[in-house]
């Protein structure tokens, strides 16, 4: 994760602190100074370092150093930071640790040590852009991002409009047409803008939208298929069951379906997705792919491939996302230096979207100048679309990069909600509070590397380049796990998402139980025995824990609850009455929330003693019955839900 977040983090805990430091800690606080001090001078060389780190080893090892100096640090004063929070609930002084101080001293000398090494790396102390307020403030203008996403493929949509529309091939049940094309290219924003056209939607009574990726599962693909054509949920397990129900749904119909991202060339999980939609009237299967065979497997009847665009669509594209309505009030110099630009991004939509969109917001002459002469061009050659991709993460801002890491945590094609990403985000440090929080999405979705329709209720997805160049920059912190496949890396995780359906191989012992560092667990529903399998006596570093496992005894799977540094709890489905006493001992707590734990009766009387407390939220537990007078005692709470099911709010 990028280490200016970290020091930030840092600096604000640090401010925190001072105040609570009592005439019994002065070494403390004399110390506390110096670091904070040592990490000011830290700071004002980072943002040359964090430039050059992607094609400068020596400057990416100092990075890495630096980085674990500063997450141990971190745990310190948060550590001293929940001793604070105890002493306020419980009225008592202040306990520290006999080895506090000593600590501070340790992690002061590793800082100076280490930093001293900018001199050898020849590192510029150059502070990072500072922000303004008009940088955070919401813009009021729209990018309408299907219509110049497809800039260059009025052919390419009018061709496939007459296709999947034309009677000719009526006869037969079930019809594939497949887009092809390298990635970046516009395979996903030409299936989108085909399947919400008029002409489609009047030639088709049921549609779904799937996207695949490269595990072709079937029977994962066909609960979602199910619940896309009926717009439910669906709780089957059953392969044969869904199929009768699909089967079913479909009957006498014409259905349109969008694969979206199919690597799978697997002819027989492909003949067994395919074989519910055999009742229905007509079935046309839009797909798209960068696999040729994907198209034969399938016995498509057309094939559309994408090609580069030519020079003057892509500088159609560039114009509009650099300049948008104001082309003509820009001076000459910039729009020479943009068409050079264009032409290194060689003609490939997401490349001149990335950095077109990213210049927007850089009306000088130098800093288009900057990126033009780049030396990440010339990295990565045989990538031709990495080369614009990581020239847009390196002149993103300092704060926006580490939450746009923090979203490679999670596997390709997931649908993120803003609204719990960036209450992520403030769990993490990387956000002070929800408004500023929903601005740094905002400005990532501004810059492309967010793709969807921004709003009220943001959901979005990450280009699978995108998610490629995020998990490359943040690769052993940030890890997703799928299927039985477990890296041996799992030690210098940070953030871990464990998938939906995951199968616990049980070596002995468990590699689960070499967490130590992790900050982040994020469950899906898993094998019931999945839980059993991580150590949470060694896994107290803990901001954020998701449960979407059953859950039968929360005491029994931590029974040490040592969680200081919590402050993210979603429990979701847990087969248990009551929530034990320890959760009201988690005095930096700032998220609660409880979902679908249908025995759930009563919360704990103590829930008071969540003193920073901010939200709580109470969906589908039709058992709860009561709500202490304590709730009452929670003056940070500020969002108190109850309610039968969720709905992003």
């Amino acid at each position: 994760m990028v280490l200016g977040g970290v020091i930030s983090n840092l600096l604000s805990l640090g401010t925190q602190l001072m105040p609570a430091l009592g005439t019994q800690h002065r070494q403390i606080e004399k110390e506390l100074k110096k670091l904070m001090e040592l990490l000011e001078r830290i700071k004002i060389r980072l943002y040359d370092a964090e430039e050059r780190e992607i094609r400068d080893l020596s400057v990416k090892h100092w990075l890495k150093e630096l980085k674990g100096v500063a997450y141990d640090a971190e745990d310190v004063l948060d550590e001293y930071r929940y001793e604070v929070l105890r002493a306020q609930v419980e009225a008592k002084q202040i306990q520290v640790s006999d080895d506090m101080l000593d600590q501070i001293k340790e992690i002061r000398n590793e800082f100076s040590e280490i930093a001293n090494d900018r001199i050898a790396l020849q590192l510029l102390e150059e502070e990072a852009p500072k922000r303004s307020n008009s940088d955070l403030e919401i813009s009021p203008t729209s990018r309408f991002v299907v219509e110049s996403d497809i800039i260059g493929r009025e052919r390419e949509k009018e061709e496939l409009i007459d296709i999947l529309c034309n009677e000719i091939h009526d006869d037969q049940i079930i019809s594939v047409v497949t887009i092809v094309g390298t990635g970046g290219i516009g395979k996903t924003a030409l299936a989108q803008l085909i399947y919400n056209d008029k002409k489609v939607k009047k030639k088709f009574d049921m549609f779904g939208w799937l996207c695949v990726s490269e595990d072709f599962n079937v029977q994962r693909l066909t609960r979602e298929v199910f619940e896309s054509i009926t717009r439910g949920s669906c709780d089957l397990a059953n392969l044969n069951t869904l199929q009768e129900n699909i089967s079913e749904e479909v009957r006498g119909k014409k259905v349109f379906i969008v694969l979206d991202n199919v690597w799978n060339d697997n002819t027989t999980h492909w003949e067994l997705f395919r074989a519910p939609f055999m009742s229905a009237s007509m079935v046309k299967i839009l797909v798209t792919t960068r696999n040729e065979p994907v198209a034969q497997i399938m016995q498509a009847m057309s094939t559309i491939k994408l090609d580069y665009l030519s020079e003057e669509q892509s500088w159609q594209m560039f114009r509009h996302y650099a300049f948008g309505e104001a082309i003509h009030n820009t001076c000459s110099d910039l729009v020479e230096i943009g068409k050079q630009i264009m032409k290194k991004c060689g003609m490939l939509p997401l490349a001149i979207k990335l950095i077109a969109s990213l210049l927007r917001y850089r009306k000088d002459e130098e800093s288009w100048k900057m990126i033009l002469e780049s030396e990440l061009w010339e990295s990565d050659a045989g990538n031709e679309i990495f080369q614009p991709l990581q020239i847009s993460y390196a002149r993103l801002p300092t704060y926006l990069k580490p939450c746009f890491l923090y979203c490679s945590m999670f596997p390709r094609d997931y649908r993120y909600n803003a609204d719990d990403l960036v209450k992520l985000w403030i769990s993490q440090g990387y956000v002070q509070t929800k408004k500023i929080g929903w601005e740094y999405a905002k400005k990532l979705w501004q810059r492309s590397l967010f793709e969807g329709e921004y709003g009220e209720n943001f959901n979005f997805t990450l280009h699978d380049m995108v998610h490629d160049l995020a998990r490359s920059i943040s690769r052993h912190e940030c890890y997703s796990i799928e299927g039985d496949i477990v890296p041996n890396f799992l030690g210098k995780l940070h953030h871990l998402y464990v998938g939906d359906g995951v199968k616990l191989i049980e070596p002995s012992p468990s590699p689960f139980t070499k967490f130590t560092i992790l900050r982040t667990l994020i469950v899906d529903d898993c094998a019931e025995n999945f839980l059993s399998a991580f150590d949470f006596s060694k896994t107290q570093k803990l901001r954020v824990l998701q449960l979407g496992s059953r859950v039968d005894d929360l005491e029994l799977h931590f029974p040490c609850a040592n969680f200081k540094h919590l402050r993210y709890l979603s429990l979701n489905g847990g087969h248990f009455e009551r929530l034990p006493e320890f959760i009201c001992s988690l005095y930096n707590l700032q998220n609660l929330t409880l979902e679908n734990c249908p025995y759930l009766t009563m919360l704990p009387q103590s829930i008071e003693n969540l003193v920073n407390l901010e939200e709580l939220l109470i969906i589908g537990c039709q058992e709860l019955r009561v709500l202490h007078v304590s709730l009452c005692q929670l003056k940070t709470l500020r969002k108190l839900l109850i309610c039968e099911s969720r709905k992003y709010y």
